[in-house]
């Protein structure tokens, strides 16, 4: 039976609680196949999750970056769904981007994420986060929409001069839907408190090559108010209905052309930063942990037995439940030492 501090710790697999969670790390014990494999895809969960933090809100962005964009910022743009632009708003009612940063990108992660199912191989997720600390002010919707067409055709024009490593595309979507949450939404904490609810715009860009069919708002309809901003259609909505929206188009897309990368195909070949094999570390891991039938192979969506852990823990539910959970937690009590959302309310 579990002791308390081990039920606390629900992250944990069986065999860490086990044989202790040193020992499995440092490979002092050989562990069964099913367990290792259970352990490989927790350490790709967690290198997943970190991969996409760091890039999607953790490191810096300026405006011109975006006309400078290579290496690892540059790949991130890649296999997302959609880009999410937050805006700064005006000197009035600027957002409180260092706390929407980490609350968003946790609420949209675990909307997303299917544990040990999702396939994360090379960097796939439902969004690409962009915000730029220096970006120019922006009072009202035409203004929010000029300012995401230009930092659009920057990044564009940028992607376009790179050759993209193989298995790394930009989806349509991306191409042709832009969420942009306007920094005067996002203004007071109590936003933050209930993010699902949070007022976005989706625009339509007008970019619709490679799209099994058009882009229509009707499955929405009654959840949003259509608007023609700068002559480009788009809907006024909360951001739960719009990521909703956005996984709709995205499973219409995998109906018609299949998922993309192909996720067999995707976990052959290297790491296009590393230039490693694909699963480099997770073999040097699992020899460690007594694997003892050959090279690795991908997906690793399809590597745990679910019958078996029916409960999400290893890596993945770890970074979730403890790192993620905790910088968000460091974040609202940054936030709550200087506070002066109440001065906008009572403004």
């Amino acid at each position: 039976m579990a002791t308390p501090k081990q039920q606390e710790q629900h992250w944990r697999a069986p065999y860490e609680l086990h044989h202790g969670v040193n020992a499995v790390h440092g490979g002092e014990v050989q562990l069964e196949s099913y367990e290792i494999l259970h352990h490989l895809r927790g350490y790709t969960e967690q290198q997943h999750r970190q991969h996409v933090w760091i890039y999607g809100g953790r490191v810096p962005c300026r405006m011109e970056d975006l006309v400078n964009l290579g290496g690892g910022m540059a790949l991130d743009f890649f296999n997302k769904t959609v880009p999410i632009f937050l805006l700064a708003g005006d000197d009035e009612r600027r957002g409180i981007a260092h706390l929407l940063l980490i609350t968003l990108h946790n609420h949209i992660y675990r909307k997303w994420f299917r544990p040990y199912r999702t396939d994360i191989e090379r960097g796939q997720f439902i969004a690409k986060l962009i915000y730029c600390h220096d970006q120019p002010d922006t009072s009202d919707d035409s203004a929010a929409v000029d300012l995401v067409m230009r930092m659009r055709t920057m990044i564009n024009t940028q992607l376009r001069s790179i050759r993209p490593p193989q298995f790394y595309a930009i989806s349509p979507l991306m191409k042709a839907l832009s969420i942009i949450v306007p920094g005067q939404n996002y203004h007071s904490c109590d936003v933050m408190s209930n993010l699902g609810s949070m007022r976005v715009l989706v625009l339509v860009t007008g970019e619709t090559e490679g799209l099994s069919g058009p882009i229509s708002f009707d499955s929405i309809a009654d959840r949003a108010e259509r608007v023609t901003i700068n002559g480009m259609s788009a809907v006024k909505t909360d951001l739960d209905t719009a990521i909703g929206f956005t996984t709709e188009l995205e499973e219409r897309e995998v109906a018609a052309f299949g998922p993309q990368p192909d996720p067999v195909a995707a976990s052959t070949g290297n790491d296009p930063e590393s230039d490693d094999a694909l699963y480099h570390y997770q073999q040097i891991i699992a020899a460690r942990l007594g694997w003892k039938y050959g090279p690795l192979i991908g997906p690793s969506s399809r590597w745990v037995d679910m019958e078996r852990y029916p409960e999400w823990t290893g890596g993945g539910a770890q970074m979730d439940a403890v790192v993620m959970e905790c910088l968000e937690k460091n974040a609202w009590k940054y936030h709550r030492s200087h506070c002066t959302c109440n001065a906008w309310r009572s403004g």
